[in-house]
């Protein structure tokens, strides 16, 4: 009888032992698939930050763009003012030298 009882003890202890060894496998098995999808997240999220900066920057560039040809399309039409007045005075100064010099 007791000796039944000490086979069983060491029975419970041996499967006790197993299950902590299965328990500690799983355990591994657990955190291995948890970095792995950390890092299966972290490779996304850098992915859309990079495609997000990407369009941004896109969308700077073409503000920019904008804007250039604003400033340039308000230079030009202030150059073609500029360019008329200068001709209108042109003529107003050759008509001066031609009366200064006709007398």
């Amino acid at each position: 009888m007791i000796l039944e009882s000490l086979h069983t003890i060491k029975k419970a202890e041996a499967e006790v032992k197993e299950r902590i060894e299965n328990s500690k496998g799983e355990a591994i098995r657990i955190i291995e698939k948890a970095k792995a999808e950390a890092e299966q997240v972290l490779t996304e999220k850098m992915k859309n930050a990079q495609r997000q900066a990407e369009k941004m920057r896109e969308n700077a560039g073409e503000e920019a763009k904008k804007e250039g040809l604003n400033i340039a399309n308000k230079w030009s039409k202030e150059t073609q003012e500029l360019s008329k007045k200068a001709q209108k005075n042109l003529e107003k100064a050759k008509k001066f030298i031609l009366r200064s010099l006709l007398g």
